[in-house]
């Protein structure tokens, strides 16, 4: 992986949720400067995107199985796992954040909801549909279990790893995956641990993980430091671009006065 590069600051939105402070906490420990701002339906701040060069859905409630064309499953789930005011915003979230073209990593809930904004589908119970159980807390504890990474994916390349093992604390997980994803890791099958674009290099960056690379007790894996920097190296190399680019344009510009 490179190393991070010097900057003056990188500015990252997080979308607002219970265990906010985990994810601010993560990318603040790093040592490029990062600020970070909070996106919350309670701020009502969606224009804040615009001053955003990242962009992370965080973990959270369940994704309203509404959102995924299954109204049928609203008398199974928990209603207080739901919160449709932050669907709402988050869904425009996304929507602005491809429209500008800034790179998404999506984590836990995160990723579920970009499947699910893509078409894709949810299962909205795993121990139930499935019989598979280690995937949800125990106690108020996360648990423990190993992944299989997709060969030459995007999460491969990041981790140099083909297996590994993560934290996990979901009981809902990918079903059918939204249109141009690809699962780039699994647990048990069926159960998908993280998503890419099928074409993730021609594309700009989005990751999605299953587990909590914010609050794994290892934060030198590779399952967290590497996806962390992955990012942000991203980030900076897109300013990067984009900074030369402008530079080029108004050079023309002078050129031609």
């Amino acid at each position: 992986m490179k190393t991070l590069k010097q900057m003056n600051s990188i500015i990252i939105g997080i979308t607002d949720c219970a265990r906010y402070a985990n994810y601010e906490r993560w990318f603040l420990d790093v040592p490029t400067k990062v600020d970070i701002i909070r996106l919350s339906y309670h701020l009502n701040n969606i224009d804040d995107i615009d001053k955003c060069q990242g962009i992370v859905l965080s973990g959270g409630e369940d994704v309203d199985p509404r959102r995924y064309k299954r109204p049928d499953l609203l008398g199974q789930v928990e209603l207080t796992d739901i919160d449709e005011k932050r669907d709402e915003f988050e869904w425009e979230v996304i929507e602005r954040t491809l429209k500008l073209q800034l790179p998404i990593l999506g984590i836990c809930r995160g990723m579920q909801l970009f499947n699910v904004y893509h078409g894709g589908t949810l299962i909205f119970d795993i121990p139930k549909i499935t019989k598979i159980d280690g995937h949800a807390k125990i106690q108020g504890m996360d648990q423990r279990h190993e992944i299989h990474v997709a060969e030459k994916s995007l999460l491969n390349e990041i981790t140099g790893c083909v297996k590994g093992a993560v934290n996990s604390s979901h009981h809902q997980c990918v079903d059918i995956l939204g249109k141009n994803l690809f699962a780039a890791a699994r647990a048990e099958d069926p159960i998908v641990e993280a998503v890419q674009w099928q074409n993730a290099y021609e594309c700009p960056f989005f990751l999605g993980v299953q587990w909590h690379p914010e609050r794994m007790v290892d934060q030198d894996s590779p399952f967290s430091y590497n996806i962390r920097q992955a990012f942000l190296d991203y980030i900076i190399e897109r300013e990067k671009s984009l900074t030369e680019m402008h530079a080029t344009e108004e050079d023309a510009i002078s050129n031609h006065q």
